[in-house]
């Protein structure tokens, strides 16, 4: 809603939305709209150790996994990447200065998708860190359930956590 608000607002560059297949899963949605900010990523938890970036819908199977671990929370942030281009520079350097370990999480393809714009990202200025990309493989991928198909490619709320927890 708030990405066609400002669309229609008025803007210099084309843009292009993505929709998620499914049905949405925001209760209160009928709240006031807000301008946002193209290119600006937003963090959605604090942490010390592990950054997980995601993108669109995906970033619900990562607040829920991040929620399951209980205790040891507090060592994993997680930013909503919200574009991939513009992707939000200083926030990605933050990132790299900020944390050890940093997975991507995304429903689209891994190859030229967020995970493969961050590792750019990352080898251009040099950072050393530990990265993992989680999302759909350069491969076909048969029909099924949105829960299917997101268990099958280990993006759903179980692999994740899976993952998150052997990073710490």
């Amino acid at each position: 809603r708030n990405i066609m608000y400002t669309v229609q607002l008025g803007m210099d560059k084309p843009i292009a939305i993505r929709y998620p297949r499914g049905r949405g899963v925001l209760k209160n949605w009928r709240v006031p709209f807000s301008k946002i900010d193209i290119g600006k990523a937003l963090e959605l938890k604090k942490g010390e150790d592990v950054a997980v970036l995601s993108i669109g819908s995906i970033a619900r199977n990562v607040s829920q996994a991040i929620e399951s671990i209980g205790k040891g929370q507090n060592r994993i942030g997680h930013f909503d990447m919200r574009f991939l281009k513009p992707l939000d520079l200083d926030l990605l350097h933050s990132v790299c200065t900020r944390y050890k370990k940093i997975i991507t999480v995304e429903d689209g393809v891994k190859k030229g998708g967020l995970g493969s714009a961050v590792l750019e990202f990352i080898s251009e200025h040099n950072y050393q860190l530990e990265i993992h990309l989680l999302g759909i493989p350069d491969a076909f991928v048969e029909h099924g359930t949105v829960l299917q198909l997101q268990a099958k490619t280990e993006i759903d709320t179980n692999s994740i956590l899976k993952k998150i927890r052997s990073l710490l």
